[in-house]
């Protein structure tokens, strides 16, 4: 199942950017239709996509951070 928003993701766990088209659920899970869970090629922890507003947010407060240090 693809990831429902393409772009960049950064694993929480591990910290490996990875682009996420291609790394979504599981296609055996009973909710994987529409499921925003993307899966970290690295070391296979699943979190959510964070699209929308927070996913925005979230991108100019990384860039903002990357920029200052």
């Amino acid at each position: 199942m693809p990831a429902l928003v393409p772009g960049e993701e950064r694993c929480p766990l591990c910290g490996k950017v990875f682009e996420a088209v291609g790394q979504g659920c599981r296609p055996s899970c009973p909710l994987a239709r529409g499921c925003r869970v993307v899966c970290c090629p690295s070391c296979g922890y699943s979190f959510p996509q964070e699209s929308g507003w927070a996913g925005r947010l979230k991108g100019w407060l990384e860039r903002r951070k990357e920029s200052q240090g």
